[in-house]
C-alpha cells in the first residue's frame, strides 16, 4: 500500500484521537449537571456515548475536508476512486494499524463499490474467518479488539449494502459461545437490527428452542436486540416474545427492562401479579426493575405491596 495513504490514514487516527479526547473532557465536566436521583455510572456512560457520537460527527466532518496529500481530494472522493483490492487492503491496515478503527470514507467507498460482488465476498468471508472470543485468537494475530475490527467493519459494510446474506450465520455463531465480548455482541446487534423481516424470525426461533435453559448468556443479547428492533416498528410477535422471555428467563431482569423500553402499557398487569405472587421470594434488584418498569409504563404502583420498605421510604405514601 501507498506510504501516502499510510501516512494519511495515521494523520486521521491522531486527529479522531485528539478529539474524542477533547470531547470527553467537555462531556466529564457535565458530570455536576447530573439530575438528581440519576445513578452515577448510568451518568457516566450516557456521558462516554455521547462524547463518542461527537467525535464521529466531528470525524466525519473531517473526512470531508480537501486534503493537500490527496490532490485536493476530500477522504471519501479519494477512497471512492480506488477499486475493491486497493479498498480491502486499505480496510485490513486501518484494522490492525489505527486506534479509531476504519474511517467512514473507508466503508463507504467499500459498500457503494463497482464490484459489489468482490466486496461481498470478502466480507462474508472476513466475518466467517474471524475470531469471535479470545481463545480463538492465534498466537501471531495481535490485539484480539484490532483483529475483529475487520469484521465489524464488514458487517456495517454489508447493512450499507442491504445485503441480510449473513444475518442466519451470524445468529448461529452468536448463539454457539456460552457469551462473547460486549463489543463483539455490539456489532452483531448493529448488523441484525438493520434488518428486521430477517432478524425477528430468527431471533424468536432461537429463544423458542432454549426457553428450558433458562434463556442465559447469547439469549439475552438476543432478546435486546429484538427490543430495540420492536422499539422502532412495534409488532404483535415481539411483543408476545418479550412476555414470553419474562416467563422464562432466569435473570428476569433483562426482560423486565425490555419490556420498559418496548413501551406496551400491557405488560404492567403480569409484571405487578408477579410482585404480588412471589412477595416472600422475590429478590430486591428485581422488585426494584418491575417497580421502575411499571412507573415507566404508566401503572400504578400504589396497590403494590413492597416487602423491603425501600419505595415506602422513597416514595412515601405513593405505596401502602
Amino acid at each position: 500500500m501507498d506510504d501516502k495513504i499510510k501516512q494519511i490514514l495515521k494523520r486521521y487516527d491522531e486527529l479522531a484521537g485528539l478529539i474524542l479526547d477533547q470531547k470527553v473532557d467537555e462531556f466529564a465536566d457535565k458530570m455536576y449537571e447530573k439530575p438528581d436521583g440519576e445513578d452515577d455510572e448510568a451518568f457516566e456512560t450516557y456521558i462516554q456515548r455521547m462524547a463518542a457520537l461527537e467525535t464521529e460527527a466531528q470525524t466525519r466532518i473531517m473526512e470531508n475536508e480537501p486534503n493537500e496529500l490527496l490532490d485536493g481530494k476530500n477522504m471519501y472522493e479519494f477512497f471512492a476512486g480506488m477499486d475493491a483490492d486497493q479498498l480491502t487492503e486499505v480496510l485490513v491496515y486501518a484494522a490492525e494499524e489505527l486506534d479509531r478503527g476504519i474511517p467512514d470514507s473507508v466503508a463507504a467507498a467499500l459498500a457503494s463499490s463497482k464490484e459489489a460482488d468482490k466486496v461481498r465476498a470478502f466480507a462474508y468471508k472476513t466475518v466467517e474467518d474471524a475470531a469471535w472470543t479470545d481463545e480463538e485468537l492465534k498466537e501471531d494475530d495481535g490485539l484480539f479488539e484490532m483483529q475483529f475490527q475487520k469484521a465489524k467493519a464488514c458487517l456495517s459494510i454489508l447493512a450499507r449494502m442491504g445485503d441480510d446474506g449473513m444475518v442466519k450465520p451470524v445468529i448461529e455463531r452468536f448463539m454457539s459461545y456460552p457469551q462473547t465480548r460486549d463489543f463483539v455482541a455490539d456489532a452483531i446487534a448493529e448488523y441484525l437490527e438493520e434488518f428486521p423481516e430477517t432478524t425477528i424470525p430468527l431471533i424468536i426461533e432461537e429463544l423458542n428452542e432454549h426457553e428450558e435453559d433458562g434463556l442465559t448468556g447469547p439469549c439475552e443479547d438476543l432478546v435486546i436486540i429484538m427490543t430495540n428492533i420492536g422499539k422502532k416498528e412495534a409488532s404483535e410477535e415481539i411483543y408476545s416474545a418479550l412476555r414470553r422471555a419474562f416467563r422464562y428467563m432466569t435473570n428476569k431482569i433483562y426482560a423486565v427492562i425490555c419490556l420498559a423500553d418496548y413501551g406496551d402499557d400491557r405488560a404492567i398487569p403480569m409484571l405487578k401479579s408477579y410482585i404480588n405472587r412471589h412477595q416472600d421470594t422475590i429478590e430486591r434488584d428485581l422488585f426494584y426493575e418491575i417497580m421502575s418498569a411499571v412507573q415507566k409504563l404508566g401503572g400504578d404502583i400504589s396497590d403494590i405491596s413492597d416487602p423491603f420498605g425501600d419505595f415506602q421510604k422513597k416514595y412515601g405514601n405513593d405505596l401502602k
